[in-house]
């Protein structure tokens, strides 16, 4: 069986071994980010919206005018990969600025904390970088499956 192409509406991030191959974060269909209504994609209020890449461990800050078709190739009996949303407060000192984060293609909330120890990403939290600690993060897992409208929650300490 060979793999399907699937067009959906994406983001294309910051990072990626060429210019025109650069890393892209799939939407699902309906999240806190927003909503595929006819043929369009209807933002909300959650914009201008981080993303970390899970390849590269790299952030991207996107606007909402920067959602564009986009295609992925997968096989057919693959579900297409989750969205996970990551709210996360700076552990620098006197800072507890709240953010939030989405990250695509990881399998499960270990995977996420095992990459954000691994990739130590650079986000900008006001005049320092935001520093992560695992006791400061909860994670929320939004299906990327069309007839899935659930969403997994994983807090502070209920790894």
């Amino acid at each position: 069986m060979t793999p399907a192409r699937r067009w959906d509406f994406c983001v294309v991030l910051d990072c990626g071994d060429h210019e025109d191959r650069r890393c892209r974060v799939f939407l699902p269909r309906q999240s806190p980010l927003g909503d595929v209504v006819g043929g369009g994609y209807r933002p909300t209020g959650e914009w201008p919206a981080m993303f970390l890449c899970a390849r590269h461990g790299h952030a991207s800050v996107r606007l909402a005018t920067d959602v564009c078709r986009g295609a992925e190739t997968q096989h057919p009996n693959v579900p297409v990969p989750s969205l996970w949303q990551i709210k996360c407060v700076c552990g620098h000192e006197n800072c507890g600025m709240e953010r939030v984060i989405y990250v695509y293609k990881q399998q499960d909330w270990e995977s996420i904390l095992r990459g954000i120890s691994h990739w130590k990403p650079g986000v900008t939290c006001g005049s320092h970088k935001l520093v992560w600690g695992h006791d400061l993060l909860s994670g929320k897992e939004i299906p990327n499956d069309p007839g899935v409208h659930t969403a997994f929650e994983y807090a502070r300490g209920n790894q």
